[in-house]
């Protein structure tokens, strides 16, 4: 596209002098949605700016798939946020060797990590791992049970916190952490106060805890020790077991061996590396995927049409099993995936994704020079392609038709940089959908008023309670 105008050209919400927008962006767990509103008001293409530094939103479907097809050549993750990474290193590690795994990694460096962590997670390994899944599933049907028979709130984003992380730890890292029946979700907090840390300080308009720090801050210092001495007892395991098993190097069997073999086979890997690629992929593996299924069942408790499908669906694939009994099963939940794919498409826990140009282009018409700041409307752009845009309505993701079926879905990225945990976070939604619905019933709770939506590093919703009761075909079996 031949461009016809510069940033200074485009629209954009009015400016003070020296600040910018940024006074209107210092609620950062709302960022998105104010993003979103100008979007409706000044068009796909706008501009901000943080002080004096422009950035530029872009809302439009067709050039963010472009945008995100591009990378990682034509496109990288912005230096404020390498930056806040760096800052966060491990003790002990020198922070200008900090990569933070295949995450942040770029070029030939995130060409060889990439390599290795899609492998680990290719979709033909996942029969394989299936019975790790299946074992937190019923883990997961037990907590649901005692919660629906207790008859109290339950807080489900812990639940589901639970679920993701016990699986993540013991298909990627070999370690079963088991904390939905033992009830630790220390290790689960630090985490999440770190996500929501990560967040907090890329969209900062000033890095003030370089001179002050917040009790926040003084939080995530105490969160990142106990964070990282947990990853590193979880390689020095690894290292054990590979030195035990010696076949292990040849056929790694998961993540992690395959990281210690890579190293021990012709040093592929520093130990920074694979300190924070074991970091990436529990930090990846435990959020993304619990807030999805916490928005999934907040947008379920207000669908019984959509409740009632999916417990049929799960009826009939299940039979009597409370969780899918083999992986195929869950190959046959193409409801329960339409609702997971609406919920992402509605709720996507990525909303907005930074970027930056690696050189000089052109962005709907408008020349964009390297460097420059820009803001992918990632949920803003999947909702206006979309008939009936903000009603949940999983069967569109069922219709054949090209007039009305739904668009695809940004939430895995697109182009090389997909998400290589797309098919593994399918696989335990599903598996947890599907349990779910063949037990349980659920209704909000509304006592701690509505849920809210608040964007750190991801989408959290915020004040989600719920109460479980046992579906009736479940009660009948438990009586």
């Amino acid at each position: 596209m031949i461009a016809t105008s510069s940033i200074a050209d485009l629209p954009g919400p009015p400016r003070l002098p020296l600040l910018g927008n940024a006074h209107q962006l210092v609620r950062v767990g709302r960022m998105h949605r104010r993003a979103e509103e100008w979007a409706r008001r000044y068009g796909p293409i706008y501009r901000l700016e943080a002080g004096r530094r422009p950035m530029v939103v872009v809302g439009d479907r067709d050039a963010i798939d472009e945008i995100l097809r591009e990378r990682p050549e034509g496109y990288s993750r912005p230096a404020r946020m390498r930056e806040v990474f760096e800052e966060m290193s491990a003790p002990g590690y020198p922070s200008d060797a900090v990569r933070w795994g295949v995450f942040a990694a770029e070029g030939e460096e995130w060409k060889q990590q990439r390599r290795l962590v899609v492998t680990a997670l290719n979709s033909n390994h996942l029969n394989r791992f299936f019975g790790i899944v299946r074992t937190a599933t019923a883990r997961l049907h037990g907590r649901l049970a005692e919660a629906a028979d207790a008859g109290g709130p339950v807080e489900i984003s812990d639940l589901f916190s639970s679920f993701t992380v016990d699986v993540t730890s013991a298909l990627a890292l070999g370690h079963d952490l088991n904390t939905l029946e033992r009830g630790d979700v220390e290790l689960q907090r630090h985490i999440q106060h770190m996500v929501a840390m990560v967040g907090r300080r890329i969209a900062a308009p000033i890095s003030y805890w370089r001179w002050v720090k917040l009790p926040a801050d003084r939080a995530l210092d105490r969160s990142l020790t106990e964070i990282y001495r947990a990853v590193e007892d979880f390689i020095e395991r690894g290292r054990s077991r590979l030195e035990a098993e010696p076949e292990r190097c040849e056929s790694p069997r998961n993540l992690l061996d395959g990281l210690l073999a890579a190293q021990k086979r012709d040093g592929a890997f520093s130990d920074e590396e694979i300190l924070y690629n074991v970091l990436t992929i529990l930090i990846a593996g435990e959020d993304t995927t619990a807030h999805t299924l916490g928005w999934t069942v907040w947008l379920l408790a207000s669908s019984p049409e959509a409740q009632n499908r999916l417990a049929a669906e799960a009826v009939e694939v299940l039979g009597d099993e409370r969780v899918p009994a083999q992986y195929e099963d869950t190959e046959r939940l193409s409801y329960a995936e339409a609702v997971l794919r609406e919920s992402m498409r509605l709720k996507s826990i990525v909303p907005v994704l930074p970027l930056e140009p690696n050189r000089d282009t052109t962005i709907c018409g408008t020349r964009i020079p390297a460097g420059t700041q820009l803001l992918l409307l990632l949920r803003a752009a999947a909702r206006t392609a979309a008939g009936r845009s903000e009603d949940f309505a999983p069967e569109r993701w069922l219709d054949e038709d090209e007039g009305t079926a739904a668009p695809k879905s940004l939430t895995f990225g697109a182009g090389p940089r997909f998400c290589p945990g797309r098919n593994l976070a399918f696989l335990e939604s599903k598996a947890a959908l599907a349990m779910f619905a063949r037990g349980f019933r659920v209704e909000l709770d509304r006592s701690g008023g509505p849920v809210r939506e608040e964007y750190g590093a991801t989408m959290v919703p915020r004040g989600l309670r719920i109460r479980v009761h046992r579906a009736p075909v479940a009660a009948a079996a438990a009586g």
